[in-house]
């Protein structure tokens, strides 16, 4: 007997996989897993317990609780300059991995085919998978800042072509796709009638004044695209497993039906927890980038002091994808030599796909302390492997 083949399609993610590594030495320096380091603002913690006292244990809608939907609504008029019907364009998922799997699995038939830029995070090669359809990649590379060309995106176009997932910032890269490109790139979904799921959960983690420009706002594509966002980067819970999706009707009214056969609904206390966060939590998330940004120019101008590395500019997100190509060295042996020599960890380009090889993932979201040791340790390392 073996499992399915589904199953067996599935790989392990290289995050966790470097992630479960480290946890087996000792003095190890982690930068893997994409979590905030700090700890959910008290007051959104508070808001849950009190819920949680009050008896707030109960099953709630699939789609989730009214206040929560409300304010996701609000919250995407604002981005988009659209109006959205909270009962029925919004719905509560367990993060956005659920998020982002729900439409997949109510847009797409098996054998269909989904774009997705690379390097990608893993996850959605993966789910792209359990739905049964075929992943189409299209590469994007350091010389342009990691943007994606709509040129690129339509030569890869096929008549099963249904759908395309854009991450803007994007993890592993930190790049932010700027509003011409997404505007060239939404022409071309109108034109060729595809979907866009629009990964924005570092949309509110951005290094620069201008405002977030979502590609959903763009004339044409108020019925065409699904916004996924969470609550875990931005207000630092991860752990919550809250995340939401935003769109059309059409899709959109049809997804709790697949929600409810996955995980019914999302815990009460922390939606209502939800609510109160994107309604008073704007200040502690500014406080929370600007710890990010001064990270980030810590760990962008150290890596790229270190003779044979150097890396574009994260505008987004919390992670430096920097290049090793100089040494010699794939991305693995990188990575597990850092691991066994220095006790620093950090994630091959490879997992997030071909395109990442002779690329390395530092995650910038840990004190300034240990950021320092780390680069410390790289530096020693590639001084003594050149």
């Amino acid at each position: 007997m073996e499992t399915s083949k589904l199953t067996r399609q599935i790989q392990k993610s290289k995050i966790r996989v470097m992630y479960d590594l480290a946890r087996k030495k000792e003095n190890v320096l982690n930068f893997t897993v994409g979590e905030p380091d700090f700890m959910t603002p008290k007051e959104i913690v508070e808001v849950s317990n009190r819920y949680f006292s009050e008896g707030y244990t109960k099953y709630t809608p699939n789609a989730g609780v009214r206040e929560l939907m409300e304010a996701i609504a609000q919250k995407y008029e604002s981005v988009t300059g659209r109006n959205i019907q909270a009962d029925s364009q919004v719905i509560v998922t367990v993060g956005a991995t659920e998020a982002l799997l729900v439409a997949m699995q109510t847009v797409m038939d098996p054998g269909d085919e989904i774009l997705i830029c690379g390097p990608y995070f893993p996850s959605y090669i993966n789910q792209i998978f359990i739905c049964h359809c075929k992943p189409v990649i299209v590469p994007t590379a350091e010389e342009d800042g990691w943007m994606p060309k709509a040129e690129e995106i339509e030569k890869r176009m096929t008549p099963r072509t249904k759908m395309l997932l854009l991450n803007s910032p994007c993890n592993p890269t930190g790049a932010v796709i700027d509003e011409t490109t997404l505007r060239e790139i939404a022409a071309l979904c109108v034109r060729h009638q595809i979907v866009v799921i629009s990964d924005e959960v570092y949309k509110d983690i951005r290094y620069n004044e201008e405002p977030y420009f979502s590609i959903a706002s763009v004339e044409g594509m108020e019925e065409l695209t699904v916004i996924v966002n969470s609550f875990s980067k931005t207000y630092a819970m991860p752990g919550w497993r809250v995340g939401y999706a935003v769109g059309p009707e059409w899709i959109l009214s049809q997804m709790p039906k697949t929600h409810d056969v996955t995980a019914a609904c999302v815990c009460a206390p922390f939606q209502y927890a939800g609510a109160y966060a994107l309604r008073h939590c704007d200040a502690r998330v500014e406080e929370m980038v600007a710890k990010f940004k001064a990270r980030r120019d810590l760990v962008y101008q150290g890596i790229n002091s270190i003779d044979g590395l150097s890396a574009v500019q994260p505008q987004g997100a919390f992670y430096l994808f920097f290049n090793i190509k100089k040494l010699g060295m794939t991305s693995e042996e990188f990575a597990y030599e850092l691991l066994d020599k220095e006790g620093v960890v950090l994630v091959p380009g490879t997992g997030f796909g071909e395109e990442g090889e002779g690329y390395i993932r530092f995650t910038y979201a840990a004190d300034e302390e240990s950021l320092k040791r780390g680069l410390e340790r790289i530096q020693r390392f590639v001084r003594g492997n050149c």
